[in-house]
């Protein structure tokens, strides 16, 4: 089932947009359609990619981590 919005953008934007779909051989909504899903199933790739889960898995537990990174990244002390 399809749903409609209805959104205010500047002139410029519009004009830019109405461009590309043109390049694209689309209709205005269908290529700002297209540009929404792929931009949707990007962000979902990004947020399911354990490397960006890193930052969000909380303390390590370890209180010298700052000094003593080397030796947990590469398990020795770097020279």
């Amino acid at each position: 089932m399809s749903k409609s919005v209805t959104v205010e953008i500047d002139e410029a934007t519009y004009q830019e947009l109405e461009r590309l779909a043109q390049e694209w051989g689309a209709r205005l909504e269908e290529a700002l359609a297209d540009a929404i899903a792929a931009y949707l199933a990007q962000r979902k790739a990004y947020m399911n990619d354990p490397f960006f889960q890193i930052g969000k898995a909380g303390h390590s537990g370890l209180g010298n981590l700052a000094k003593a990174h080397d030796r947990y990244l590469y398990g020795k002390d770097r020279q």
